[in-house]
């Protein structure tokens, strides 16, 4: 490795391994504690956040006498961490409890049980907005308090959402409808309530006024938690909020910042966020995880500790590769990330020296990691086609049905899963190109939809249907006649009419598999990229369709709705790589891969440089083509992170054109590599 690469960033921050670990009750106790102590020293973990009842060890929410018992285990060991240097931090694995399995209420504690959608009742999981389980946590969380943690976490099942066996969405018990009919001024009924709050078309204003039932329950609960731990805790301990998908959290009309600020103890508040499987995973499938780490920045305060979920479940490398959590920790790193939460040991009890393959997975990670570490920060900024979010969303959402809490369903991650696989990096900040697919379309005003308008814009079928709808199809050059699904008509191909599309008229694409597509008819001025046939080369309608509106902006509309579903190929790269031309004018100032399938961009920029990170999703190896259009490089620096080695310099040849400058790697980077490119960059 050359100096170069070892050389410290002036930025640089400290790699940071905080590792969730569970001891659990019994004779053994100081014996794990101090083993974990070695193992801590040994592979430089810093800080170790205890398990309460955890998983298996879980019998519901806490009995008194399992309180106690779960106290004193978590006494005895922090102790000994704490003698030894290390700081201890603290994760209780239940606020309501994440589900049944079998576990019902403790017989010395009472509880009102959530309700569902249906009407089912939990045996084992607690309302929201049970007085006497606000008096339990409250308890439990200030007199853990007590023992002086760093952070007190709040798992994720804080949420109304995915309590099994019951279905998708709880939350709806006497005392929450109750608390409803306050607002509304009159007595009602969980069928009316669900009725409403789902019915097909223009939402309900009962929708909105639910969603704000449940959120102040939330917010009053996490207020309670603050006051009870800032009341018992010595200072300098903070609340942590780990939480799950945005979307989700969506139908529950969470508000970020006030569950923030309600969580503050003398300002400080930890997250974290969820954004990668349990499981291994294909790895083209990371795009999911780029766009979760950078959508997530803007819910949380700016000074909030960061700490990503990097889980293993159920555990060891034959469930998840080492490879795959290796990339999964780099990719917070990127991100600015302040610690890593290591969910890597099962939650069985055994002797943290019984799985001595984690403590090697954090050795052989570590040089490639503090590199990472040393120069990404927080303040550097994503840039490439947006992918606009509106926390509220879910608000907005149209049901088609009327049945189920699942139709509450938006999101803005879908353009993603196009355009990262296709090279195009993506920001969920707004840019000067930005895409919004399916439902997402009705969160957003008509104002902010023409300001997106005058600009440039990718939409999918179900997108433009709703702008349609709205009355601006004249600002997307299209008109859409009706919906075609699959078991109705014969489309089965999709055929290039025009080389603006930047690749070859006459090429067909299968559009086979489409459950529905939309029949669109360009207006006057747009040019057909694409058409829909059918077998017999009968014309259905346009499949890709550009257009430069009178507001200035331009649009590409696809027939299909979520366009990530169709069939990627090296032609639709070309494609979809065009559309991010022709939207920008020719000036899409973020960079375009080419080079190998599936090479994920990630477009970092601050502190006066910037960054190109590409992650290679394929099993294949690739030397990726990095073409920056819109700015002349005046250098790059090149390095390739292969998993579980040591940084190493990438050889690289640079041309510069009309264009902009394309960089072409002459290195090889493997599967869930890197190729960083370090670049200070001037004006064209």
């Amino acid at each position: 490795m050359t100096a170069a690469v070892q050389k410290k960033h002036s930025s640089s921050k400290k790699l940071r391994y905080h590792l969730r670990f569970q001891i659990i009750p019994g004779k053994h106790v100081e014996r794990d504690a101090r083993r974990l102590v070695r193992f801590c020293q040994r592979h430089t973990v810093e800080e170790v956040v205890l398990f309460v009842a955890g998983e298996e060890w879980n019998n519901g929410l806490l009995s008194a006498k399992e309180e106690d018992m779960w106290l004193d285990t978590v006494k005895r060991s922090g102790a000994i961490l704490k003698k030894a240097g290390i700081a201890v931090s603290l994760n209780p694995w239940m606020t309501a409890l994440h589900c049944d399995r079998g576990r019902v209420f403790p017989k010395d504690r009472r509880f009102k049980p959530m309700v569902s959608p249906a009407g089912r009742k939990s045996r084992a999981c607690a309302s929201f907005a049970d007085p006497g389980w606000h008096r339990y946590l409250y308890s439990l969380y200030g007199r853990f308090a007590k023992l002086g943690f760093r952070v007190m976490w709040v798992e994720d099942d804080f949420r109304y959402l995915n309590h099994a066996p019951l279905e998708w969405g709880c939350g709806f018990e006497p005392q929450v409808i109750r608390r409803f009919e306050r607002t509304i001024g009159r007595k009602t009924t969980r069928e009316e309530v669900l009725k409403n709050i789902l019915k097909p078309g223009k939402p309900h204003p009962w929708r909105a006024r639910w969603m704000e039932t449940w959120r102040e329950i939330h917010l009053e609960v996490a207020r309670g938690l603050a006051k009870a731990v800032a009341e018992n805790a010595p200072s300098g301990t903070k609340l942590g909020l780990m939480s799950s998908v945005p979307a989700a959290h969506s139908v529950e009309g969470r508000d970020w910042r006030r569950l923030f600020d309600a969580l503050l103890i003398d300002g400080a508040v930890a997250h974290r966020p969820h954004y990668a499987p349990y499981g291994e995973e294909p790895g083209k499938h990371k795009d999911h995880s780029i766009m979760m780490l950078d959508m997530q920045k803007r819910l949380r305060p700016d000074a909030c500790e960061v700490a990503p979920e990097v889980e293993n479940w159920s555990f060891t490398n034959w469930w998840k590769s080492d490879t795959q959590t290796w990339a999964e920790m780099a990719l917070c790193l990127f991100h600015g990330s302040d610690a890593l939460l290591l969910d890597l040991f099962p939650f069985t009890g055994n002797p943290v020296d019984e799985e001595p393959q984690i403590g090697r997975l954090l050795d052989r990670s570590r040089p490639a990691l503090k590199w990472i570490a040393a120069r990404f920060s927080k303040s550097l900024e994503t840039r490439g086609v947006g992918i606009p979010w509106r926390e509220d969303a879910q608000a907005h959402v149209r049901t088609a049905e009327g049945r189920s809490l699942y139709e509450l369903n938006a999101s803005s991650l879908s353009p993603g899963h196009l355009l990262l696989p296709c090279g195009v990096p993506v920001s969920a900040s707004l840019g000067k190109v930005n895409a919004i697919f399916g439902s997402l379309a009705w969160s957003f005003s008509d104002e902010e939809l023409l300001e997106l308008l005058s600009g440039g814009v990718l939409l999918d079928g179900e997108s433009a249907d709703i702008l349609c709808r709205r009355g601006l199809g004249r600002h997307i050059g299209v008109d859409l006649r009706r919906w075609v699904k699959r078991e109705e008509g014969l489309y089965s191909l999709e055929v290039i009419e025009s080389k603006e599309s930047g690749v070859s008229e006459g090429l067909y694409f299968s559009v086979n598999l489409v459950p529905r597509i939309a029949v669109l008819k360009p207006r006057s001025g747009a040019t057909v990229w694409s058409r829909i046939i059918t077998p017999e080369r009968k014309r259905v309608g346009a499949g890709m369709v550009a257009y430069e509106n009178v507001l200035g902006g331009r649009v590409v509309t696809f027939a299909v709705p979520d366009p990530a579903s169709l069939a990627p190929s090296y032609h639709r790269q070309r494609i979809v790589q065009q559309a991010a031309r022709f939207l920008s004018r020719g000036r899409f100032g973020s960079p375009l891969v080419t080079g190998g399938a599936n090479l994920l961009p990630v477009h970092f920029a601050g502190q006066g440089k910037q960054w190109v990170v590409v992650l290679n999703g394929s099993p294949d190896a690739a030397r990726p083509i990095v073409q920056m259009g819109g700015v002349t490089l005046k250098s790059a620096k090149a390095t390739v992170l292969a998993p579980l080695e040591k940084p190493g310099r990438a050889r690289v040849s640079t041309r510069s054109g009309r264009r902009g400058t394309v960089v072409t790697c002459r290195d090889e980077i493997p599967y869930l590599g890197f190729l960083i490119l370090e670049c200070e960059a001037g004006p064209r």
